[in-house]
């Protein structure tokens, strides 16, 4: 693979395609925050607002600003969905759901999504802007997210041999990823503390060794529930949860982190892919048994955006080549079906054929936040992967002139 012209090209979409069409069309200039329900053509169809997807949206521009260039345009509009969370996002202290146009309460936060996003997004636009009332809203965040974490683990210990009740992997991976973003602004105990426990979740309770799974559902302490909710299996949460995996191995330097976490997207992908058309299904069952799930079969875009970056990174961190070879097969199939030639963007679903199930390009379950990172980390990554080619034809010849 020619790895600089493919790291080129994540880049020129991710410049010329992704981030033109969330700066047009996203910004709700009448009453603040996003649309996050948006035509192919980047006209509003609905204007409830998502407190995860405007989060998130927050951490992609401050992201960008941070890491790639200090361009005004994206620190204003991290900014300007800020200044709506903050006066709209919460209720009694808690990150609510989902708004309306103006920012009254619709729904409540059913999950820890919100949260964790909102630290996110808090903590990303403080490193942009050094102004302490981020830092803030970051931290108390967290360390709400962690006290109801730790009581809700107590209360499914004391309520085992109850109800059924299944955890789900968004939670822990989601919470790793903030602990990630704002370490800088907890105590280092309690860092401490609360990175070792999500990771001993993700690592002893929803990776199975014996099978080397990453399980979607388990029951509280790790159970397999033999169920068709606990059999099911998905591709994304496993590759966004390898990522998260390989950003703490670079900051803890964890050489065997990096490892497991690739053998966990590796695994997956072998299970997930669709072989005869290409594309990883929404889910797949551990053991092949029919699917209850209608949708079992389509093609999301984020399931997509998250391999590559994974297969990406996976091969830069083990230089294995399995990765190189699951990068290839996602490229080839994302790039023939996903992008929208025409009006810009990613197409969110496609059926098995792979053709769009609808051509919206924002709902309530596709923002910008995994493009803009997926497409990021994947050129970088690419770039990497170029100049060890280089470094290796460089070794090989001079292996050469020294024979």
């Amino acid at each position: 693979m020619d790895f600089s012209k493919l790291a080129a090209q994540y880049q020129e979409s991710l410049f010329r395609t992704i981030i033109p069409f969330w700066t047009k069309h996203s910004r709700d200039t009448l009453c603040g925050g996003y649309f996050n329900a948006l035509t192919d053509q980047g006209d509003a169809f609905d204007t409830d607002k998502v407190i995860k997807l405007q989060a998130q949206q927050i951490w992609a521009f401050s992201f960008l600003y941070n890491q790639v260039d200090a361009i005004p345009v994206w620190l204003d509009l991290a900014r300007y969905g800020a200044d709506f969370l903050l006066n709209h996002g919460q209720h009694e202290n808690r990150w609510l759901g989902v708004v309306d146009r103006r920012g009254r309460a619709v729904a409540p936060a059913h999950s820890i999504e919100s949260d964790c996003s909102a630290a996110m997004a808090f903590a990303q636009l403080y490193t942009a802007t050094n102004e302490p009332k981020f830092a803030d809203v970051a931290r108390k965040t967290m360390l709400a997210v962690i006290t109801r974490r730790l009581e809700q683990r107590e209360q499914w210990e004391i309520q085992l041999g109850g109800f059924r009740e299944l955890k789900h992997l968004g939670e822990p991976m989601l919470l790793l990823k903030a602990l990630l973003e704002t370490r800088s602004l907890l105590n280092a105990d309690l860092y401490k503390q609360a990175y070792e426990a999500v990771l001993s979740e993700i690592q002893n309770e929803f990776f199975d060794k014996r099978i080397t799974v990453l399980r979607e559902h388990v029951l509280p302490g790790g159970s397999f529930c033999d169920s068709v909710r606990g059999r099911r299996l998905h591709g994304g949460y496993g590759f966004e949860t390898a990522s998260y995996l390989l950003d703490a191995a670079e900051l803890t330097g964890n050489r065997r982190l990096a490892q497991q976490a690739v053998q966990m997207a590796l695994h997956l992908a072998d299970i997930c892919w669709d072989e005869p058309v290409g594309g990883f299904f929404q889910y797949a069952d551990l053991k092949e048994r029919p699917s209850v799930y209608s949708e079992w079969d389509r093609k999301l875009w984020w399931v997509h955006s998250e391999a590559l970056s994974v297969f990406s990174r996976g091969y830069v961190h083990t230089r294995q080549n399995d990765c190189l070879k699951w990068f290839r097969k996602v490229h080839e199939y994302a790039w023939q079906h996903f992008p929208d030639k025409v009006n810009k963007e990613w197409f969110g679903v496609l059926d098995r054929k792979g053709q769009p199930v609808s051509t919206v390009k924002a709902t309530p379950e596709k923002g910008c936040y995994h493009l803009i990172k997926g497409f990021y980390e994947t050129w970088q990554a690419l770039e990497q992967c170029s100049a060890i080619a280089d470094k290796t034809r460089t070794e090989t010849r001079l292996g050469r002139r020294l024979i």
